[in-house]
């Protein structure tokens, strides 16, 4: 089904940029006197109408010299392969870290920091700008107005719907790039721009200043105050969406399944957690005697076998052999295989924490075999044991389970790529909760053990907890969002 699209008159914006794009995705024609460069070549489709409006401007496409893309998303390259059969000498640039979005081509340069693209009279300063996607890149030149020279600039990824949640993990994309969006922006703050160009043309307001354009007396596109006022906003308008996320995207994990009454390892546990209201499950992996991955807790051995020792001293059959009681049923102790099976389909998410070393692969093989990678969190105490498993599936969403909080650990987890941190509840407060977002690492307690601490660390803005009674949290959940009952 062939989208529909808005094409928007071509003109020349400022000196040599003229703009040959939609309104719905922007492409932008420069002319250096010795080739053009176009910057985004838009949807599939827009590459018709980028070809259309660059012979109503008296261009030749066979004068493309260079293709620049500001981010891999598909409404800034899905043209590209089409305009290549028009443009068969241009040379296509892209941060390699946007590859993973590409689709038809396989970009010839990597757009590196500070990189400096030069033809003809035309210098286009390259700025590395992530968070939007993972290799968003901000471009800036100067431009002539009435003989006075002014900076143009383009923020390379600029939109805040690709930072949600939802998107987020269809996409496999880490929390973190939220705090470079932040990073992001703050930068770019630093830099002085007269004319803001828009990848998308409600960023600057492209028709808008167009029309006016035939009786203003000075060029529209030439606004210093846009670039920041635009910046800020989106600073805002990512700050309101983590704000309205960590209440309706609050994740209540029973730990283990667990409840006052059903305090097991169990499937009949797991169950009797979710009917209380969680929406998340959080288990501890080991390894048996015979290399079975079994769910279990440090206290559940004594309280199954009455005897002290590691789950290791006894095979899957032995611990079979054991009943576990569950309130009034008694059931066995689950594999992680089947934990896995029995909850792929559930809108749940799943925390996973590794209790040993050297299981870190058979953990990623099983949630490979059950695709459920989107859904699970694979945490531990230990560093080396998440960084093992992060380095043997780098997209496995990643916890760090940690009895402090400070600004030497954000440093820490943002350099191992780790966008989760589940601390003690205890040592959660309003400034260290902001700084973890602020860096684009979700916080989820451990330790709750009463409905006062429970009660407090919801209202601080936590991104969730694992606990006891996830019934009287999710009660508490309805009884400070009135609204979402009424949805």
């Amino acid at each position: 089904m062939a989208r529909e699209l808005t094409k928007i008159g071509p003109f020349r914006m400022i000196d040599n940029i003229y703009f040959v794009g939609t309104k719905e995705a922007s492409s932008h024609l420069i002319d250096t006197g010795e080739g053009l460069i176009l910057i985004d070549t838009g949807y599939e489709e827009t590459a018709d109408i980028v070809l259309e409006s660059m012979g109503e401007l008296g261009f030749d496409p066979r004068d493309i010299k260079i293709i620049l893309h500001s981010h891999g998303h598909y409404d800034h390259t899905d043209g590209t392969p089409k305009m290549l059969k028009y443009a068969p000498e241009a040379k296509t640039y892209l941060s390699f870290k946007d590859i993973k979005y590409l689709n038809g081509f396989t970009p010839d340069c990597d757009i590196k920091e500070g990189d400096v693209i030069r033809l003809g009279r035309t210098e286009i300063l390259c700025l590395f700008t992530p968070g939007h996607t993972e290799g968003s890149v901000s471009f800036f030149l100067n431009v002539n107005d009435g003989g006075e020279t002014y900076r143009a600039a383009m923020f390379g990824g600029a939109g805040v719907n690709q930072l949600r949640k939802a998107y987020m993990h269809k996409n496999e994309v880490p929390y973190l790039c939220r705090g470079l969006f932040f990073d992001s922006i703050e930068r770019l703050l630093e830099e002085p721009v007269d004319v803001m160009i828009g990848n998308h043309s409600w960023q600057n307001k492209t028709i808008q200043k167009y029309e006016k354009m035939a009786t203003a007396e000075k060029n529209p596109f030439i606004y210093p105050a846009e670039w920041a006022k635009y910046l800020l906003s989106l600073k805002s308008s990512l700050e309101r969406v983590m704000g309205e996320e960590s209440r309706k995207l609050f994740l209540n994990y029973a730990h283990r399944g667990a409840s006052a009454y059903y305090p097991e390892n169990t499937m009949f546990a797991f169950e009797a957690g979710l009917k209380m209201g969680a929406n998340g499950i959080e288990t501890d992996v080991r390894k048996t005697k015979d290399g079975v991955l079994v769910l279990f807790h440090d206290s559940t051995l004594e309280r199954v076998t009455g005897e002290t020792g590691s789950v290791s001293d006894y095979t899957y059959e032995q611990l079979c052999g054991f009943t576990v009681k569950c309130g009034d049923r008694s059931d066995k102790i689950p594999t992680l295989d089947e934990f896995l099976a029995r909850f792929r389909d559930e809108e749940i998410i799943l925390a996973i924490e590794l209790k040993e070393d050297g299981i870190e692969a058979e953990v990623a093989a099983l949630i490979s075999k059950h695709d459920v990678r989107k859904k699970c969190i694979v945490t531990a105490f230990e560093l080396e044991r998440i960084k093992k498993i992060k380095a043997i599936d780098h997209n496995i969403r990643i916890g760090y389970l940690s009895h402090s909080m400070d600004e030497e650990l954000i440093a820490k987890l943002t350099e191992l790529e780790i966008d989760q941190i589940c601390p003690k509840a205890s040592e959660i407060t309003p400034e260290r909760l902001a700084a973890f977002h602020r860096a684009g690492i979700d916080v989820r307690a451990f330790g709750v053990r009463d409905e006062e601490i429970m009660r407090s660390v919801y209202d601080m803005g936590a991104d969730g907890m694992t606990v006891n009674f996830p019934d009287k949290l999710a009660e508490y959940i309805v009884e400070m969002n009135p609204a979402e009952e009424q949805e």
